[in-house]
């Protein structure tokens, strides 16, 4: 699993049954949960399957995840 650092630059992307639900530019995380909870933050209350695309600019890597939200 590929690391995320306080000073990365992270691109993500959410995926909510193949339409685009969020595009993040985000930084000061330390960790994907952080992420997940940013992304949630921004696409509100949705539960179900969301696909995530991170970009780490900072380390150069591109990582795709699925998550089950309830």
């Amino acid at each position: 699993m590929n690391t995320i650092t306080l000073n990365d630059i992270i691109f993500a992307t959410a995926t909510i049954r193949g339409k685009v639900a969020a595009n993040l530019r985000l930084s000061g995380l330390a960790s994907m949960s952080e992420v997940i909870r940013a992304v949630r933050g921004e696409i509100g209350s949705f539960s179900g399957l969301m696909t995530i695309s991170l970009r780490n600019m900072s380390q150069g890597w591109v990582q795709q995840k699925s998550v089950y939200l309830a």
